[in-house]
């Protein structure tokens, strides 16, 4: 017996996961697009994926699910060329064998927002885990700091429309660079730069955004690990 392997989806390039900021409506300007783990200033990459086993046209759609399981649909909207309601759909055809997300940004609610953002999630059943009604309303859970991507791909049957779902996956999360718990740790001022090979120097680190209390992990070419207690010099 030949055995064929069912389609399904497999991220080709996850989305960076820090260094963008989600941007509120009334902001007036774009909310940027989200870029790929390998983009650099020099080589603009997006988050994307591949369907295994397959070739031929389909539609794909994007959302934003909660970070944590059950991913529960999340309150913030994805905005950007082929989104509408806080969605992203749109067809592919057989030429595309990676399917790149180039236009898609984050627009982010306020907290008082969260219950009519899921209201609305639930009114277009918006819901790609099924996750029950009861859990999606305790609002007071959702994380405004952090994101996932869903994406789920339908294919066409013999009739055309676009009946056989495959299974959703998600992406890595995606943080807001304005909160100081999830933003990257950017270096304003060192006050020294090179040091003894023994090791044992005292180096002071001026920072933008801190949490008080938390342990900060700092990666060199030359040094594998270094853990950084925060300290706050009194006023």
């Amino acid at each position: 017996t030949k055995f064929v392997a069912e389609p399904a989806i497999q991220i080709f390039e996850q989305p960076k996961q820090r260094g963008m900021r989600f941007r509120y409506k009334c902001e007036g300007r774009s909310a940027g697009s989200i870029p790929g783990e390998k983009s650099s200033d020099n080589n603009r990459t997006y988050p994307s994926l591949q369907i295994l086993n397959y070739s031929g046209k389909g539609k794909v759609c994007v959302y934003l699910v909660t970070k944590n399981e059950p991913y529960r649909p999340h309150p913030h909207d994805l905005v950007g060329k082929d989104c509408k309601d806080g969605f992203y759909e749109a067809e592919f055809g057989p030429e595309r064998r990676v399917i790149a997300f180039q236009n898609l940004g984050i627009q982010c609610v306020r907290r008082r927002e969260v219950k009519d953002a899921i209201v609305q999630r639930i009114t277009r059943a918006i819901n790609p885990f099924n996750v029950p009604r009861e859990q999606l309303l305790q609002t007071e859970e959702y994380d405004l700091n952090v994101v996932r991507l869903c994406i789920q791909v339908l294919l066409p049957d013999e009739n055309g429309h676009y009946t056989r779902s495959l299974n959703p996956i998600v992406t890595n999360p995606i943080y807001d660079n304005r909160a100081p718990n999830t933003a990257e740790l950017r270096i304003c001022r060192v006050n020294r730069n090179s040091g003894s090979v023994k090791g044992g120097d005292e180096i002071f680190l001026l920072c933008d955004k801190v949490q008080k209390g938390t342990y900060y992990q700092l990666f060199t070419p030359c040094v594998s690990l270094c853990t950084l207690p925060v300290c706050f010099l009194p006023q």
